[in-house]
């Protein structure tokens, strides 16, 4: 049997850390105030009967807000990437730093001081992608992190697709559109979603 099935890949909405420019990866932080207003305010606007979200609160406030009566499911593999000792600094602050230089000259091979390489990251998008698609059976929101979508991008869409430069804001991020056939995912549309911004539909 044959069926579509869309899926929005979103980010969560802005921090004072993001504010801040600083690396979050793991770091707990909440919302702005401002965005919590804003993001409920969109309530509803994209639908999803179930949301897969990470369990960091910035990610859970966001699809709490978004998706008020969706099934929740909190999965620890859906944060994004751990920046280990650069964890709450910023670019100005670490660009003395050979390792930093290091690890943003070759990020497919080098790891952030402390932190996870990019193998156990794909690692763990791929397993938690395969819970989603073996247990949804509906259509669903995936509220996570930039890089966790950027990354899913490059493992799953094709080169043209996962090349092209996403837009990818706080609070936004792409819609997917799959065709499913015998337990296979087949992207057949994909489109950038802008749920912060009036004209979102």
């Amino acid at each position: 049997m044959v069926h579509e099935r869309t899926v929005y890949f979103l980010r969560h909405g802005m921090t004072e850390s993001n504010q801040k420019k600083q690396y979050c990866g793991w770091l707990d932080t909440p919302l702005l105030h401002s965005q919590r207003q804003l993001l409920s305010e969109r309530a509803g606007c994209l639908c999803a009967e179930e949301v897969w979200t990470s369990d960091l609160q910035r990610a859970v406030q966001t699809a709490a807000l978004l998706f008020p009566h969706a099934v929740m499911n909190i999965h620890k593999d859906l944060r994004e990437l751990y920046f280990g000792h650069f964890e709450g600094k910023t670019y100005e602050e670490l660009k003395s730093s050979p390792a930093y230089r290091r690890w943003i000259e070759d990020f497919e091979h080098q790891t952030p001081l402390g932190g996870e390489s990019l193998a156990a990251f794909r690692q763990r998008i791929h397993a938690s992608w395969t819970e989603m698609t073996t247990k949804s059976r509906s259509n669903m929101a995936v509220v996570t992190h930039s890089g966790w979508i950027r990354e899913w991008c490059r493992m799953y869409l094709s080169k043209r697709e996962a090349d092209r430069r996403w837009h990818i804001p706080y609070g936004g991020g792409l819609a997917i559109t799959f065709r499913i056939e015998g337990g296979e995912w087949k992207c057949i549309s994909l489109q950038e979603v802008h749920v912060t911004e009036k004209n979102s539909g």
